[in-house]
C-alpha cells in the first residue's frame, strides 16, 4: 500500500460525474460507472425497505462490478480510494434524486477505505449533507472477514457517530464467529446466498440456518437473506423468520429507483403459499424450533446473557408481573366485548410500554397499533417508519405462534431487536376470541427501562 494521502474533497469527486436525464455516472480512466439498485424487502411488511447499490461498468462488457473484482488487493491506495468514493457518490447522487429516497440505501466501501475513517468519514459527512439524505438511512456494509481486525471497532464507532447504520455482509453460518458479530453490534446481518441455497437442498443446513437466525435476533440484530432466486428459497426466508430478503425472485435490478414498482402481489402470494403448504411439515418444523434452545450455542456472550443469579431472576419475574397482568386483563375484556383500545389502556400506561397491536388468527395485523402513553424513544433505526403498510404478517414470530398454541396463556419473548428500532424489545401476547374468532393481543415493552435480565 502506498503512503497515506490527505483525502479527497466532495467537490473534486463530483467533478468526475456527468449527468444525463437526471442520472449521474462517474468516469474513472476509460470506465463509465453507473448505479444499479437491488431492492431489499421487509418480509413481515411485504414491502421494500431499502435498496442495495451496485456499480455497473460500462467499459468492456457492461456487467455488474463485483466488489472482489473491482476492489481486490490494494496496490495503490490513493487510486483505490478515489474509485471507491466516486462509486459511492454516483449511488448517493442517483438515490437522492429519486422520490423514494426515504428508504434505506446499502453502500459498500472498500475495506481499506472504510478503515481509513480519519479521512473518509469526513467525506461521507459532506456527501450526505450535500444531498440532504438523513444519515440514519445509510447502511454501510462490512465484509464478514473483517470482524477479527482490532482496528475495525474504531472505524465502526466513527461511522456510527455520524448516524450511519452498520451491516455485516456475506455471513456464513457453519463456522461463523458470532462472538465477533455480537461485539460489533451490527444493525443488520446479511446471510450469503450460498447458505440459503444449501439450506434448501440440505436439511442439516436448514436447521443450522434456523438456529442462526434465532440466535442473531437474540443478539439484537436484524437478518437479511441475500440472493433469493426461487420460490423454495423465498419460502425458506419466511420459515427462518428472517426480517428482510433480496434477490432476483422479487424482481430485477433497476437503474432508477423511481422505476421500481412494489411487487405486492408476489409477496402476498408467497405468504399464502407458505401457509397453505406448511401444515404437512408443521411437526417437523416445530421439532426443529424446539431443539434450538438445546442446541450448542455458538456465542459465549449469549451464554452470559442467559446466566443470572437467583436474585436477578426473582427481580426480573417481579418486573414482568404488571405487564402479564395487564395483557391478561386485555384478553379477558376483549372476549367479553370490550373494544381493543379500552382493553389495552392499562398496559399502555405502564413504564416502558411501546405499543399494543392486534393480530388475526392467521397472523395478519388488524387495524393500526396503539402507542404507549409515554413510549420510550427508539434507540436504533425505526424500519417500520419507512414502510407505509399496516397489513403486515407476523405469523412467523414467536409471540404469535406460542400464543396460538396456548390460548388464554400469556407468552413472553426473550428480548430482541424490533423492526421499530428498539434494541431490547420484549413482547407480551395472549390469544383470545372475539365474536368466536381467534385473535392475538400483543404488547411491546422497551426492556432497557427495566432490568438487564432477559
Amino acid at each position: 500500500m502506498s503512503a497515506p494521502f490527505p483525502g479527497y474533497t466532495l467537490g473534486f469527486v463530483q467533478s468526475m460525474l456527468t449527468e444525463q436525464s437526471g442520472r449521474a455516472s462517474g468516469w474513472f480512466k476509460d470506465l463509465e460507472l453507473r448505479s444499479m439498485f437491488q431492492p431489499a424487502f421487509s418480509l413481515p411488511h411485504k414491502k421494500a425497505v431499502g435498496f442495495d447499490a451496485n456499480l455497473r461498468d460500462e467499459g468492456e462488457d457492461g456487467g455488474i462490478v463485483a466488489p472482489e473484482a473491482k476492489f481486490g488487493p490494494v496496490d495503490n491506495f490513493s487510486e483505490t480510494c478515489l474509485l471507491d468514493l466516486l462509486g459511492v457518490t454516483v449511488h448517493v447522487h442517483n438515490f437522492a434524486s429519486s422520490r423514494k429516497s426515504k428508504n434505506l440505501l446499502f453502500l459498500n466501501l472498500h475495506p481499506e477505505v472504510f478503515l481509513d475513517f480519519g479521512h473518509n468519514a469526513q467525506f461521507v459527512t459532506a456527501l450526505f449533507a450535500h444531498y440532504r439524505i438523513p444519515k440514519h438511512r445509510m447502511v454501510l456494509d462490512i465484509p464478514c472477514y473483517l470482524l477479527k481486525l482490532e482496528r475495525l471497532d474504531a472505524a465502526i464507532d466513527a461511522y456510527r457517530a455520524l448516524g450511519c447504520l452498520i451491516s455485516i455482509d456475506d455471513l456464513g453460518v457453519e463456522n461463523a464467529d458470532f462472538d465477533s458479530v455480537m461485539r460489533t453490534g451490527p444493525d443488520i446481518v446479511k446471510i450469503d446466498h450460498s447458505v440459503v441455497a444449501g439450506a434448501v437442498a440440505n436439511d442439516s443446513v436448514r436447521k443450522t440456518l434456523l438456529h442462526a437466525v434465532s440466535l442473531l435476533h437474540e443478539m439484537g440484530t436484524l437478518v437479511l437473506l441475500k440472493g433469493v432466486e426461487s420460490t423454495a428459497e423465498a419460502l425458506l426466508a419466511i420459515e427462518t423468520d428472517a426480517d428482510f430478503a433480496s434477490g432476483s425472485y422479487f424482481g430485477p435490478l433497476v437503474e432508477d429507483v423511481d422505476q421500481f414498482d412494489e411487487p405486492g402481489g408476489v409477496l402476498d402470494n408467497l405468504w399464502n403459499t407458505y401457509k397453505e403448504n406448511r401444515e404437512p411439515g408443521r411437526a417437523h418444523e416445530a421439532e426443529s424450533r424446539a431443539a434450538l434452545d438445546e442446541h450448542t450455542l455458538y456465542s459465549s456472550h449469549i451464554k452470559k446473557l442467559r446466566s443470572a443469579s437467583p436474585a436477578d431472576i426473582h427481580r426480573y419475574r417481579d418486573q414482568r408481573r404488571p405487564f402479564i397482568a395487564a395483557i391478561q386483563r386485555a384478553g379477558a375484556l376483549m372476549e367479553t366485548g370490550t373494544g381493543f383500545e379500552a382493553a389495552c389502556a392499562d398496559f399502555l400506561k405502564l413504564d416502558g410500554a411501546i405499543r399494543c397491536f392486534l393480530l388475526g388468527g392467521d397472523g395478519g395485523q388488524i387495524g393500526p397499533e396503539l402507542p404507549g402513553v409515554a413510549p420510550p424513544a427508539p434507540q436504533r433505526a425505526n424500519f417500520s417508519d419507512l414502510i407505509e403498510r399496516m397489513d403486515g404478517d407476523w405469523s412467523r414470530r414467536d409471540f404469535f405462534r406460542r400464543a396460538m398454541r396456548e390460548p388464554a396463556v400469556v407468552q413472553v419473548t426473550r428480548r430482541y431487536r424490533s423492526l421499530a428500532g428498539y434494541a431490547h424489545c420484549v413482547t407480551f401476547s395472549i390469544a383470545t376470541t372475539v365474536d368466536g374468532k381467534p385473535v392475538v393481543i400483543c404488547g411491546d415493552v422497551d426492556w432497557s427501562t427495566h432490568a438487564s435480565i432477559h
